[in-house]
Order: structure tokens, then C-alpha cells, then sequence
């Protein structure tokens, strides 16, 4: 990477983040590129968060812009800047937030008439994604999910019974999910990863007698495309304004919905084991044959972001 972008007229400077010093440094003007982290508990990424706080507040340039980087890994946040997005086509597919299971009781009585499916905020591969078809599945997947270990109460308690504090339990249901419009008679669905002007595509089966397609293993790279779905990813992909997206898209009818879309930190499988990619020439989609190369897809999607917003 920094011999593609010095190829490119940059200069380079790779810095581990425990480098960014805010006493000495200043970033202001300067253009960012960072990466996020899968780590256990998030915790190393709300360190990388604090960091990139910092550098926003300083005016840096960060690739891709703090919103994209708040949404990885955070389903939650993700229906949020669905819901702020200017694009009418995505909001199709609804979802409700939630941060405990307390929330989500007291809105029951939305959900007794449709199918939905509970996605915990974190997670991939249709990791923490269930069915919410029956009203047992309705009350209790959404407790199991959510559910958070504290001694804080156990604590509160007695000291209520040896000291008479009163006090205000703690909720044992913090773990954030979100609740997603279930879209029946879908096989499966397009994963396609955008860098800049090219798109990688597969189509994923869902898994036996399941209705997840993420994780399925099932792939298909040799797939006709259907008619509008890459109109449809780059009008998403323009809409955020970003380097490169990875988007999950069913087709029902002549209808798309994206389920979930990512902006950094997202599998790579669509441009590994593709040998060619879909690229718009003179308003038609042109299929072309080429080895990826994801380094290189990646220094020039941030180059023609970086123009793009000078």
C-alpha cells in the first residue's frame, strides 16, 4: 500500500495509532487512513474511537469519515444512517433499535402481527441473527440476547437489606440488537463489495432450512446478475460518500432490500476468488476479466475519494 500510494503522488507517513500524540501534533488538513478492530469486547476499537475523536476535532481527514467507522460492527448504528440517508430505495426494510430488553417489552404489542428476525448489533457470518416468527420466539429470543452479567445488583440488594438504601435495579438485558422486517420466499442473497467504480459480486444460498445466507458457505461467483442490482448498489455507494462498500442485497421480485451494508473491516472473499468485475461504460455494465489485486483496489478507490473531496 504505500508503494501504490506513493506511485500515486502521496507521501506516507504509517503510524500505530499510540503514535497520534494531540500535546505535539497537529493533524488539521491532513487525510487519515485507518483501520478498525474485530477484537473481543470492542475494546480496542473504543480506544481507536478516542482517537479518531481527537483527530476529527482537529479537522483531520479521515477515510472514511467517523460515522462509517462508529457503524462497523454496530447494527445499531448502521440502521441509523440508514435512516438519515437521502435515498428512499433502502428504507423498504424497516428496523427498530433497542439497548435493553426492558425497551423492547414496551413496544411488544407492534410486533405480535408480523414476521421479524433479532440481529444482535455486533456480530457476522449470521452470528446472533434469529428467527422472531412465534410470540414464545418474541418474548424470550430477545432476553436471551440481550442479556449482560452484573453483581451490581446482588450488591444493591443487600445493601438495601443491611442498610435500608432504596435503590434502582440495574437491567440484566443491556446487550443492544435490533429488530428487522423478516422478507419471506428469499433463497439467498447478492453480496457485492464496491471499490470506486468496480463491483464484485456473488450470490449466497441460504443454509439448509434456514433463512440466513451469511455464514451459508454456499456461493455462487458464476451467477447471472440481475437486471438493476448494480444500478441499485451504486446508487447506495454514491449516496455515503465513501472509498469502498460491502453491501447485502436480496431480490424479491423486482424489488431489492439491503439488509446490511459496511464501510471498513469486511470480508474480501467477492474480490479474492473473483477473475473479473462489473464496471459502467457509456451507462451500460461491462464485465471485464483481470486477477484482483485488493491493494491496488484499495489505493486507487482512496485516491478518487480523496479528489472527490478536496
Amino acid at each position: 500500500l504505500h508503494e501504490l500510494f506513493s506511485i500515486l503522488g502521496y507521501r506516507v507517513n504509517i503510524k500505530p495509532f499510540t503514535y497520534i500524540n494531540f500535546k505535539t501534533q497537529n493533524y488539521q488538513g491532513k487525510w487519515i487512513l485507518y483501520q478498525s478492530s474485530e477484537n473481543p469486547g470492542a475494546f480496542y476499537k473504543n480506544y481507536i474511537q478516542d482517537l479518531l475523536f481527537g483527530l476529527y476535532l482537529q479537522k483531520a481527514n479521515l477515510i472514511p469519515a467517523l460515522q462509517f467507522f462508529i457503524a462497523h460492527n454496530n447494527k445499531n448504528f448502521m440502521e441509523v444512517l440508514r435512516d438519515q440517508n437521502q435515498l428512499s430505495e433502502i428504507k423498504n426494510i424497516t428496523a427498530s433499535s433497542y439497548g435493553t430488553y426492558e425497551d423492547y417489552i414496551k413496544d411488544l404489542e407492534q410486533f405480535k402481527s408480523k414476521l421479524f428476525v433479532i440481529k444482535s448489533s455486533t456480530g457476522s457470518r449470521s452470528k446472533n441473527v434469529s428467527p422472531l416468527f412465534t410470540q414464545k420466539e418474541k418474548l424470550k429470543t430477545p432476553k436471551k440476547m440481550s442479556l449482560t452479567i452484573t453483581l451490581q445488583n446482588a450488591k444493591y440488594l443487600w445493601n438495601k437489606i443491611t442498610r435500608g438504601n432504596n435503590f434502582l435495579p440495574v437491567s440484566l438485558h443491556r446487550r443492544k440488537f435490533i429488530v428487522q422486517e423478516y422478507i419471506p420466499n428469499l433463497k439467498g442473497d447478492y453480496k457485492i463489495v464496491i471499490y470506486n467504480t468496480k463491483q464484485y459480486i456473488f450470490y449466497r444460498e441460504n443454509r439448509n432450512n434456514d433463512f440466513r445466507a451469511s455464514g451459508s458457505m454456499k456461493f455462487d461467483y458464476l451467477t447471472n446478475v440481475p437486471d438493476g442490482l448494480m444500478d441499485f448498489a451504486e446508487k447506495i455507494y454514491k449516496s455515503f460518500n465513501v472509498p469502498y462498500i460491502s453491501l447485502d442485497i436480496g431480490i424479491l421480485g423486482s424489488e431489492f432490500f439491503l439488509f446490511e451494508f459496511q464501510f471498513m473491516c469486511f470480508g474480501q472473499r467477492a474480490i479474492e476468488r473473483s477473475s473479473y468485475f462489473y464496471e459502467k461504460q457509456n451507462g451500460v455494465w461491462a464485465k471485464k476479466i483481470e486477477t484482483p489485486d485488493l491493494e491496488k483496489e484499495i489505493a486507487h478507490s482512496v485516491d478518487a475519494y480523496v479528489k472527490r473531496n478536496l
